[in-house]
């Protein structure tokens, strides 16, 4: 049955992809080589399910990553990027054995931005695949990365004080200044159209505007490219400097423009440094 689900994953989210789609998108991710290391390691177990969705009866699809023995100590949900899926999760495959985690990677909707869509199936799969769990942790890569900190201050209350921290990679911070000065048109197109061009409703959604919802004390983790043109460095600077007055934030940095192409993240030790309250920029910790 795993090998099944992994072989029908590789199908729908690997085989279609080529590097020019991923040139021109942006972010690359290598989904290849990661399905390629899930499928080889036998500590990790992993499936694809459906759900329908509460908001539009629409049939969507998660990735849960689980180890195979014993039971995942920790829940973390991942959000994928904007022109990703939920095959997108393979990259936080190092929290599976290396944080004894259980990783449920959300979604299919596309560039879902912070749409009502997005919120509500968040809302939907966090509130299913949370029970039994004393707490859990979101993380996200780029427009999952954005998705990862506007829920932090978005979900129901319960929902909110349930969250024991945050991972965010490579985010936008201050989501109408991206609306006009991304340097991606189709990034400025999305955005906008996932809030029905409600500029009003997009700056309420965006984390700059959310930092005093977030729970107390609740620790973050942000990873973001020097040069960042698409999702805008300035503006996650501004947001970290903020954020870091009221809780714990953690930061690393890498030149460059907007992408994550990492291959052995030791996803260990960054999630060990979670809760930490550095301004020092470091470096991603790597598998040696």
């Amino acid at each position: 049955m795993i090998l099944t689900a992994f072989s029908v994953l590789i199908t729908l989210f690997v085989v279609q992809e080529t590097v020019a789609q991923e040139q021109e998108n942006g972010v690359h991710l290598d989904r290849y080589y990661h399905f390629t290391e899930l499928m080889r390691d036998s500590s990790v177990q992993g499936h694809l399910l459906r759900y329908r969705s509460h908001f539009d009866s629409t049939i969507q699809s998660i990735l849960v990553l689980e180890p195979r023995f014993p039971q995942a100590e920790r829940l973390f949900f991942f959000f994928h990027g904007m022109d990703g899926d939920c095959g997108d999760g393979v990259i936080a495959r190092g929290l599976v054995n290396g944080a004894g985690a259980k990783v449920i990677s959300l979604c299919g909707r596309g560039a879902s931005w912070v749409s009502d869509a997005f919120v509500f199936d968040a809302i939907q799969v966090i509130n299913e695949y949370s029970e039994g769990y004393p707490g859990y942790y979101l993380m996200g890569v780029s427009m999952g990365g954005s998705q990862a900190l506007s829920l932090a201050g978005l979900l129901p209350p319960k929902l909110r004080e349930s969250i024991l921290g945050v991972i965010a990679l490579i985010p936008g911070c201050n989501l109408l200044a991206i609306a006009n000065n991304s340097s991606k048109q189709r990034v400025k197109n999305t955005l906008t159209a996932s809030v029905n061009g409600n500029l009003t409703e997009l700056r309420q959604r965006s984390p700059f505007n959310l930092i005093g919802r977030y729970k107390n004390n609740l620790p973050f983790i942000i990873f973001y490219n020097e040069d960042d043109t698409v999702l805008l460095t300035k503006d996650i600077e501004i947001f970290i400097n903020r954020l870091r007055k009221t809780h714990p934030v953690n930061t690393f940095t890498a030149p460059g423009e907007h992408e994550f192409l990492y291959r052995s993240v030791d996803y260990r030790k960054l999630f060990k440094e979670l809760g930490e309250d550095s301004t020092e920029r470091k470096q991603i910790p790597m598998l040696k």
